[in-house]
């Protein structure tokens, strides 16, 4: 009877279908995991019971993260704050459950008049509750879905949305070898903020990820946005002028650039018996888009740190997205069992 209500809730979500495209409700796809941001963002395949990034990739929810707690902060753009938790607990053989939150806060606005009078102060919020469920369904291959209820309020716009995102991994221990598929973001509005449409971004993933077997290094190759072939930025130039005759010609990215806007390279190197990780990671659908022509910037990439500090995981990272600034962020992870709870 278990089983049978576990396959009805993996394969519900397929009977409700997002669309691609749009600008709505892109904070679905903020990284809140220290440890995903310094190497690239999306960091779907490595399965070693992080908690943080099983939040997202819910196929990595395992009996092992039983009491595992996560808390994420992040120092957004123009004092953006975005912070999560997550917890994960074992249902005795059947499977794991990871209960979730993530908010962001945009912070106060004031409405004006015309001339620029006061008239109002404002704020802005998103707010995402998730619960996921993860099985291992085969020796080496596990399953998972979750499920999010979104809330958005700006002003007085509001707006409710359901989604999930539903992954299988494969992983292989004695080869230190995994791989994950993932759809992510299928669902549908409960309210939107007004009578126009807006769309849930869809994407389909696929990551895989490999420890050397003689060197203490990890890389991960992640392709993202699978469900679309040019990817590129919309609102950049089609046409500059030809210096020598004036006339305007187009411009046409290469099937190279086109191919690796969907990539993601990454690696960690683990240190002093895994007590220590240096990670970094690019991400060149950020670098082709966030770079200047006329200014070198590291945009795109970025780095961090982890620390094993007893019953503690410590982890920073900092994210190149602009000549302008970067983004911090920081988690923290622990047992609870060590605690006695």
């Amino acid at each position: 009877m278990k089983i049978n209500i576990f396959w009805l809730i993996i394969c519900c979500p397929f009977f409700v279908f997002s669309q691609s495209g749009g600008n709505s409700y892109q904070f679905l796809n903020i990284e809140t995991s220290s440890r995903s941001n310094a190497m690239g963002g999306d960091l779907i395949s490595i399965d070693d019971n992080d908690i943080s990034l099983a939040f997202t990739t819910p196929s990595l929810i395992s009996s092992n993260m039983h009491n595992n707690f996560s808390l994420d902060y992040i120092d957004y753009f123009s004092d953006i704050n975005i912070a999560s938790f997550q917890f994960s607990h074992k249902i005795k053989d059947f499977a794991a459950i990871l209960i979730g939150i993530k908010s962001v806060n945009y912070g106060d606005f004031q409405g004006t008049n015309e001339i620029g009078e006061i008239q109002s102060v404002f704020s802005a919020s998103d707010k995402v509750f998730s619960l996921g469920i993860g099985k291992k369904i085969l020796k080496n291959i596990s399953f998972g879905l979750n499920l999010n209820l979104l809330n958005s309020s700006y002003a007085e716009y509001q707006s409710a949305i359901f989604t999930s995102n539903m992954s299988s991994t494969y992983s292989n221990i004695d080869k230190s070898f995994s791989a994950t598929f993932m759809a992510k973001n299928l669902g549908g509005k409960i309210s939107s903020y007004t009578n126009n449409s807006e769309y849930i971004p869809f994407e389909l993933q696929f990551g895989l990820s490999k420890r050397l077997q003689h060197l203490p290094f990890r890389y991960s190759l992640v392709f993202h946005n699978l469900q679309k072939y040019n990817i590129g930025n919309e609102f950049s130039l089609l046409t500059q002028t030809n210096s020598e005759t004036g006339l305007l010609t187009e411009i046409n990215e290469s099937f190279a650039k086109i191919c690796l806007r969907h990539l993601i390279l990454s690696g960690e190197l683990a240190l002093f018996k895994n007590n220590l990780f240096v990670q970094g990671g690019l991400n060149f659908q950020r670098r082709f888009d966030m770079s200047l022509s006329t200014f070198s910037t590291l945009n795109g990439f970025s780095f961090g740190i982890g620390i094993n500090l007893s019953n503690f995981k410590l982890n920073y990272s900092r994210s190149s997205y602009h000549v302008s600034g970067q983004m911090n962020s920081f988690s923290i992870m622990t047992n609870l069992s060590t605690f006695g709870l």
